[in-house]
């Protein structure tokens, strides 16, 4: 299919118009002062007629309803399905097949044609992101799993559990009051509601107080 080729901005004609916001007026937009000859009133027929109806529309929602809800698709099965395979090959430690599983998991997700509700790309992208820096940890390369972390971040800045994948890749990388920070700024975001999602690993609370275990243990050490 061919893409229709950019109008230029001299081949497009500004014409003033006025409105009279009156529901019963027979000419709620007319021509303005100033309209470049060559326009008349009778242009403006369907636009009145318009006009008319959102004037006298005592539910505008009604003549013009709400985009409808977006639904799943073919597409939200086959993320799902990559990502449900990627959990299974987690539970084993197969962490280099769980990497792959979640890598299509991902390139399904944020390969979705412009036309489609983008949430869906945000969420199930952000998802298999998420699951993939815990495989990328489990198997020991925790700067690709602090990057996935990050980009989860940048999907969902308030999802918790991103915030939360980002303290466990940085405390595995040594950095104890970075890590403690990250799982500080995750409870900011929601303090109760979402923890359950993170019982499989540990709540972020929990997590922030094995960090500062960590650091007074370090600074014991330093001083003695």
């Amino acid at each position: 299919m061919q893409s229709a080729s950019l109008v230029p901005d001299d081949a497009v004609t500004l014409v003033p118009l006025s409105l009279d916001p009156t529901p019963l007026h027979p000419s709620p937009v007319n021509l303005a002062p100033g309209a470049p000859a060559g326009y008349a009133q009778s242009d403006l027929q369907g636009l009145n007629e318009l006009a008319r109806v959102l004037l006298t529309a005592s539910n505008p929602a009604v003549v013009f309803p709400p985009p409808p809800v977006p639904q799943p698709n073919e597409r939200s099965v086959k993320v799902a399905r990559a990502k449900e395979a990627g959990n299974q090959r987690f539970k084993q430690g197969d962490w280099d097949e769980a990497i792959k599983l979640y890598t299509i998991s991902a390139e399904l997700a944020a390969s979705r044609p412009v036309f489609e509700a983008n949430v869906f790309a945000r969420d199930e992208l952000a998802l298999a992101l998420c699951n993939r820096s815990a495989a990328y940890l489990g198997k020991g390369e925790h700067v690709n799993a602090l990057v996935d972390a990050d980009a989860v971040i940048q999907l969902k800045r308030p999802w918790i559990k991103g915030h939360f994948r980002r303290g466990k890749a940085l405390v595995a990388m040594d950095r104890l009051d970075e890590g403690r920070e990250a799982f500080l700024l995750g409870l900011q975001f929601d303090p109760t509601a979402e923890l359950t999602l993170l019982e499989r690993h540990q709540d972020l609370q929990q997590a922030v107080n094995e960090v500062e275990e960590q650091l007074r243990q370090r600074a014991a050490a330093a001083s003695a």
